[in-house]
């Protein structure tokens, strides 16, 4: 479960960057598409831009493809015909998955390579992401323990209760015999489930 929340968290953050690249590529000035007969040559000059990138391409009659290799676990790929289509792709078990695609008006070579020089800033910007979101999990996990115990310490031990995690960090403390709810955080639970009780 937790393996997959990080996938569901990797794919999210990717498919954000991703939408980001095609703005870029939209509202470039002066700019013009990849045509099918020059992808050869502009792939080729992307790759000596950058050597130490893992691109790999493919050349055929009526379509080329352009994959560049961001992580272990994601692909960017170009899949050039009549028009251009590019798709983020994660790996999952032993095959990429397409988390999303969309047309690019225009070569998207330049936003590609901008993109390649800020992606070690990318990555650490969405490690230090996930770390948060470890932490902060584990810091409501904690809380729910200390509610608990306060709920069980002054609510009458005959009355049923639930306390479910909210998305925003929050809780909701459910009295279920009395039909009644409350929303509480690490910071107000006491003082706001004193003051429910009484």
């Amino acid at each position: 479960m937790a393996a997959q929340k990080y996938k569901d968290n990797e794919a999210d953050f990717w498919k954000e960057l991703f939408v980001h690249l095609q703005h870029k590529n939209m509202v470039r000035t002066n700019a013009s598409p990849l045509k099918l007969s020059e992808c050869r040559s502009q792939f080729e000059a992307f790759e000596k831009s950058y050597c130490n990138a893992k691109i790999s391409t493919e050349y055929f009659d009526s379509y080329c493809t352009f994959e560049v290799t961001l992580t272990e676990t994601i692909k960017l790929r170009l899949f050039v015909q009549s028009s251009i289509k590019g798709s983020i792709l994660q790996k999952t078990g032993g095959e990429y998955v397409k988390l999303c695609d969309a047309k690019f008006p225009y070569n998207p070579l330049p936003e590609i390579g901008e993109f390649l020089n800020n992606l070690p800033a990318t990555l650490k910007q969405f490690e230090l992401s996930m770390q948060n979101r470890a932490v902060s999990a584990r810091r409501q996990k904690i809380a729910a323990e200390f509610i608990k115990a306060f709920v069980i310490k002054h609510i009458n031990p005959q009355t049923s209760w639930t306390l479910e995690p909210q998305e925003n960090g929050a809780f909701l403390l459910k009295l279920l015999s009395a039909n009644k709810t409350l929303s509480v955080t690490e910071s107000d639970f006491a003082a706001k489930i004193i003051s429910f009780l009484s």
